[in-house]
């Protein structure tokens, strides 16, 4: 999923608007363009921007999102890293293909992605469902993770904390509210796709992930589980999630909710880069 804990004044958990509005204000939305392009991959028109130059660092967005979420990462990552953000199937500028949302199909988007960038090995940071992706990735695609950071991850539909949880049962695309829709149909290549799209994204949250804790045990590449000290995900979710991934460090971010990246960035940023430059 993708954003913050407690309630919105529209009754909307934080979790369930997009990137706490960071990403959908006019100021974003208006922001200097980025060297970007859009690839065909796996059948759907994947939208993808690059920055910097070296190691490859892939950066996934939360759920309902799109990789604007990052702009208080790009800035600090591109100096060191080839920062690749692309906009994951049915959200943001990337387009939607047949059949359900999973995090599964996401990963393999990713791989193909990275397959026609030239990439064969690299560092993913994902947040909230873009973490879970990366989790996918890295039980899947062994040797083409070598470090991955999670933030505010749940590796089970039952992780969340009841409100949440009690939200997603409840929810349709009406409940993100009319500041949901009116951002998504500013970028996505098919506006009038909304409501498909927010339904099949409510599928996945009630139905997913399901890592089993082999999957989990079986992740080689090295971890860093990040999640805020209010996050939406559990806490002891968060820890049972560290414990289950072989030699994983975690870091629960004091004063902070699920939108830890957003909140603390330059404390994020730096705990970010030392982790990728051990």
């Amino acid at each position: 999923m993708g954003w913050g804990r407690g309630y919105a004044a529209a009754m909307i958990p934080i979790r369930f608007l997009p990137a706490c509005a960071v990403a959908l204000t006019a100021a974003a939305l208006a922001s200097t363009a980025a060297p970007a392009r859009e690839l065909e991959v796996n059948g759907i028109r994947m939208y993808v921007e690059e920055h910097g130059r070296g190691p490859a660092l892939v950066l996934l967005h939360g759920g309902v999102g799109n990789g604007r979420q990052f702009e208080k990462q790009v800035p600090a990552f591109a100096p060191r890293f080839r920062v690749i953000v692309p906009d994951l199937r049915a959200q943001g500028r990337t387009s939607d293909g047949p059949g359900p949302l999973t995090y599964h199909v996401m990963a393999e988007d990713v791989v193909a992605l990275l397959a026609k960038l030239g990439v064969r090995r690299a560092d993913v940071m994902g947040w909230s469902d873009g973490g879970v992706v990366g989790l996918d990735l890295a039980i899947h695609h062994p040797r083409l993770v070598r470090r991955l950071v999670t933030l505010g991850a749940n590796f089970a539909p039952d992780g969340l904390n009841p409100p949440d949880l009690a939200w997603i049962d409840a929810a349709s695309a009406d409940s993100f509210g009319a500041g949901t829709r009116e951002a998504y149909e500013k970028l996505a290549p098919d506006p009038s796709h909304y409501r498909v799209a927010m339904e099949k994204t409510i599928a996945l949250w009630r139905d997913q992930p399901r890592f089993t804790r082999k999957e989990l045990g079986s992740i080689r590449a090295r971890v860093l589980v990040i999640a805020g000290e209010h996050d939406v995900v559990r806490r002891d979710h968060t820890e049972q999630l560290a414990r289950s991934i072989p030699g994983s460090a975690l870091w629960i971010v004091s004063g902070a909710s699920h939108s830890v990246m957003l909140e603390q960035p330059d404390r994020v940023n730096a705990r970010v880069l030392e982790f990728l430059g051990r």
